[in-house]
């Protein structure tokens, strides 16, 4: 009798101390690079018709990478302006799939969030007001909570 319960005590510890190590790490989506890289992106859902769906906007979308690559947890976090992009960012976070890096050969799973912008100037743009205006639209889908930028201390393996 008392065997058995030693057993299921270190069954329990056991299973608790696995579902501790599989907890994601959560990371600003500038470390995302350091833990996995996107392999794949499908394809997005895009409605016909809606609310905003040519305005310059952004949508910041929070989501887990799992052991697999694949996504999880998947939330609309902020649309700027509102409209019905959300259903958009959405989408295309759900289909998302990641590598693991060499950094993370136990493929840890982590949670972190994208800035989706819609609308936008390129990135590349030449001309200072379409820079300035993509980077003002940004601005205003960045998320509190993912800590700051940190140096990385994980070491690469050769």
């Amino acid at each position: 009798m008392r065997s058995r319960w030693i057993l299921a005590t270190i069954a329990v510890v056991a299973g608790t101390a696995a579902a501790a190590a599989e907890k994601p790490q959560t990371i600003p989506p500038e470390r995302l690079q350091y833990y996995w890289l996107l392999a794949d992106t499908g394809d997005a859902n895009i409605p016909n018709s809606g609310s905003n769906l040519n305005a310059p906007s952004c949508a910041a979308v929070s989501y887990q990478v799992e052991k697999d690559g694949s996504t999880s947890h998947v939330k609309l976090e902020k649309l700027v302006p509102a409209g019905d992009l959300g259903k958009v960012a959405i989408s295309v976070v759900s289909v998302m799939r990641f590598a693991a890096t060499k950094q993370n050969p136990g493929k840890t799973p982590v949670a972190t969030y994208v800035v989706i912008p819609f609308n936008l100037p390129d990135a590349t743009s030449q001309v200072v007001a379409e820079r300035s205006e993509r980077a003002r639209v940004l601005a205003a889908c960045q998320l509190d909570g993912y800590g700051p930028a940190q140096k990385e201390t994980l070491v690469p393996i050769r």
